[in-house]
């Protein structure tokens, strides 16, 4: 090769260098944005979405809309979208070259962060709990629109979705072209027995004759038309054969019954079949969580020993741990599968004393916050299974929720029902202005419900009173119980539950007029 030609052909490489950066890029007006997936950003998107050009080291700057927002000879050049307002806009990039030559690219991106319009119609009144609803919508043009446990069906912009049953906090979401998306939590109000009439029987005492056929006879005489058993017992029992499998780990499983035979026995005759749970003061869980490495599954003092009070040698569980939580639910949901139209949770609350002489490992915010929301996880599992969910609570508790963290406004929010335990032997002397709570039954009961009934106002819960049928502070005969049951109908309240500690009641007390609370 002659000096001539090698020189010529070094020029030629200096020149390639000097437009472009290399012989690849030789051709100046290729330049290339990079990032937009595609031509319309939603707020998800615009969040994250960046655009990008090579510079080939040459000084580049990026526009919209005509505003320099990135100026740079770095390789590559980025500029974030985040913060474009909604609307059309103008992406320029621009790279100056040597001798004046200049590329460019543009790109035209629309930004929707609107979500779409959605509208859900729920029933305007209560509809029973094993009837399958639809409900009605209209949406956004172009929306999809999905539902959690329900079928959607599409018609132009309207929609309607069928659910097995009535949803409780089921979410409906509609979401448009840009990524956008509605969403609408629906729960719609179920028909509570509101006329219901239960008496409480354990797990033993339904095993053994003398005291389960008695409640029987009272079924067939129309004095009761529900039976209250014992899911979980205080003791941390579970007193049928449950398949959990912390119950198993820790000890906890009882043959006392058979759940889905005695459910199918009671169904049989008419009568509703409500599970009661002891939630929190479970014996069982706290003693084998403590020795087993789980100490935050138990209420602590502050130096993270268990918390003990009074009465209570065993210490409660913690409601803030998840797995204390799941293990409560698991086993709501394992009653209603065999059968339980209702589960009533008790002691669903924090112990007693002095709420700054405990830990609670993994609380977020107050008490009386996770109490109620941990109501709202158990509704939200059992509710498709076809079963209604209630607690019980103290009955200071509509006016006094602090000693107790059940806040009676807020769990009844995620409650079908509530039942106050309005024993006249749980009320001190003076209260509502009644000197003696036993003698004056009939008033402590119908002055202190009508608090409950402000309490739960503007919520889908009914108020059903948990009242006395044993001779605790007082003898409670026929005349006694009768009073208790007045004093709750002179409130609007025509239902009730009874409580015997020894599971024997007074049939004279109910008269023999019930009717079917299925």
């Amino acid at each position: 090769m002659s000096r001539l030609t090698r020189t010529v052909l070094l020029l030629v490489v200096v020149l390639a260098l000097a437009l472009g950066g290399t012989l690849a890029t030789l051709p100046v007006d290729q330049v290339e944005l990079t990032g937009l997936a595609g031509p319309v950003l939603g707020a998800a998107a615009l969040k994250t979405t960046s655009v990008s050009v090579r510079t080939g080291g040459h000084d580049t700057r990026l526009l919209v809309d005509g505003r320099q927002l990135a100026h740079g000879n770095r390789p590559i050049l980025t500029l974030s979208l985040a913060g474009l307002s909604d609307g059309k806009h103008r992406i320029l990039a621009e790279v100056h070259r040597a001798f004046g030559r200049t590329a460019s690219a543009t790109r035209t991106v629309v930004v929707d962060t609107l979500p779409p319009a959605m509208q859900v119609t729920l029933p305007t009144g209560r509809v029973p709990l094993n009837k399958a609803v639809i409900l009605a919508g209209t949406r956004e043009k172009g929306a999809t629109v999905t539902a959690e446990g329900g079928t959607v069906t599409l018609d132009g912009p309207r929609f309607t979705v069928r659910f097995a049953v009535p949803p409780s906090a089921a979410s409906i979401v509609a979401t448009d072209a840009a990524g956008n998306s509605s969403t609408r939590e629906v729960t719609v109000p179920t028909i509570y027995p509101s006329n219901i009439r239960a008496v409480h029987l354990t797990g033993r005492a339904w095993d053994y004759d003398p005291l389960r056929e008695p409640v029987l006879a009272m079924a067939r005489q129309h004095r009761i038309n529900a039976v209250q058993l014992d899911i979980k017992d205080e003791d941390g029992v579970v007193n049928y054969p449950t398949m959990v499998p912390l119950a198993g780990t820790i000890g906890a499983r009882a043959a006392f019954y058979d759940a889905k035979k005695v459910t199918d026995q009671l169904h049989q005759m008419g009568v509703r079949v409500i599970g009661r749970i002891v939630a929190f003061n479970d014996p069982k869980l706290s003693t084998w969580a403590m020795a087993h490495g789980h100490q935050d599954w138990v209420v602590q003092n502050p130096d993270g020993s268990k918390y003990l009070y009074g009465y209570n040698k065993s210490g409660f569980t913690n409601f803030a741990a998840k797995p204390v939580r799941d293990y409560n639910i698991a086993l709501a949901a394992e009653a209603v599968r065999a059968g339980f139209d209702d589960v009533i949770f008790d002691y669903v609350r924090r112990p007693d004393g002095p709420v700054d002489l405990m830990r609670f490992p993994g609380l977020k915010g107050e008490p009386e916050d996770a109490i109620a929301g941990f109501l709202g996880e158990a509704r939200a599992v059992i509710r498709p299974l076809g079963g209604s969910l209630g607690a019980a609570a103290f009955a200071q508790a509509s006016t006094r929720p602090q000693p107790t963290a059940q806040n009676i406004g807020k769990m009844a929010k995620n409650l079908d029902v509530v039942i106050p335990m309005d024993y006249p032997s749980h009320w001190n002397p003076g209260e509502y202005g009644v000197p003696d709570p036993y003698i004056g039954a009939y008033d402590i009961v119908q002055r202190s419900l009508v608090d409950w009934q402000k309490a739960v106002a503007g919520t889908d819960c009914v108020v059903v009173p948990w009242l006395q049928d044993e001779n605790y502070k007082g003898i409670y005969d026929a005349a006694k119980v009768q009073q208790q049951i007045k004093g709750a109908r002179a409130d609007g309240i025509p239902g009730w539950l009874m409580w015997s500690a020894s599971a024997r009641y007074t049939p004279a007390a109910y008269s023999p007029d019930a009717t079917s609370a299925l």
